[in-house]
């Protein structure tokens, strides 16, 4: 494994009680120090249960979750009987910000944001609290309970709270869904810029394709509890794995084609010339196939 590697799931799988389809199976990937990786997908893909996993709500029937070089779930009774196959949510260092947010309505922000450091001496527990609403820019707003407190202001304290343990990741539930449009973009701009201004790794669970290639440096398109392909969002849009990452990936048109000695031609009668295969190699056999065009590809010809 790689020393940048702060968190890698292994071949993990999860089937509920009473249901007879997997809702994760086989899920592999890696999550490297300081980047933002988004797990994209429709609803009932399995990308919130992925996170359940790794965070430790929920334990594997299958596979391994590693977080900073140790295995902190695994299905399978580890050789040295001394070592835990599992570690609790609290003991696994990595922070996550729920998508209601889920501060106490108890306590005031300061209160919210020193949760989890209550164990620290009280002036570095104090230092930490005071420095964290300061990040979030909140400084003057840690005396306010939950309800006193916007939206984007709810989200902010909910992020402090997290990284006030120090974790190497934070797990960010699609945490802007219930901030309004025209706040959603303003508020996820700045929490990233908090979390890559703290070096914190990202896994970010989304459905919406528009925030997932703005906001990651890479992205694993989930489906049917599988990842269909993970790469940077240029790769996952211009080379997609197969049509159902095309289509997840953006706006296109599907057109049927036929390939003949390495060139695409449209069916149909289209007075379209040819075109080359980009990549001839990675067609096995001549035949139809199914081409994608890009709205921004298609050019206008005044003049035919």
């Amino acid at each position: 494994m790689r020393d940048d590697v702060v968190v890698s799931v292994r071949g993990l799988a999860r089937r509920y009680p009473g249901s007879s389809v997997s809702a994760v199976a086989g899920v592999s990937f890696d999550l490297h120090a300081g980047e933002v990786l988004a797990l994209l997908g429709p609803s009932g893909c399995g990308k919130s249960t992925t996170l359940r996993l790794i965070a430790g709500f929920d334990r594997p029937d299958a596979g391994e979750v590693w977080i900073n070089g140790v295995c902190v779930a695994t299905s399978v009774r580890p050789l040295n009987q001394g070592s835990p196959s599992w570690i609790p949510p609290e003991h696994r260092r990595i922070g996550m910000v729920f998508q209601d947010y889920a501060l106490f309505p108890h306590l005031n922000a300061a209160e919210n944001v020193a949760f989890g450091i209550e164990g620290l001496p009280r002036p570095e527990r104090d230092s930490r609290v005071t420095r964290l609403l300061a990040i979030v820019g909140l400084a003057e707003l840690g005396d306010r309970y939950p309800h006193q407190l916007s939206g984007g202001q709810q989200q902010r304290i909910a992020l402090a709270r997290a990284l006030a343990p120090r974790p190497r990741a934070i797990l960010l539930d699609e945490p802007f869904n219930t901030l309004d449009a025209s706040l959603r973009v303003q508020v996820r701009r700045d929490l990233l810029d908090i979390l890559a201004a703290e070096g914190v790794a990202v896994l970010l669970v989304t459905h919406d394709q528009s925030e997932a290639f703005a906001c990651a440096s890479r992205v694993a398109v989930m489906r049917r509890g599988q990842v269909e392909q993970v790469g940077p969002p240029e790769t996952l849009y211009n080379r997609p794995a197969n049509r159902f990452v095309a289509g997840f990936g953006g706006d296109g048109l599907f057109m049927p084609v036929a390939v003949h000695s390495g060139r695409v031609e449209l069916t149909g009668g289209w007075p379209v010339p040819s075109v080359p295969v980009s990549d001839p190699a990675a067609w096995v056999q001549a035949g139809d196939a199914v081409m994608l065009v890009r709205p921004e590809e298609v050019l206008i010809d005044p003049d035919p």
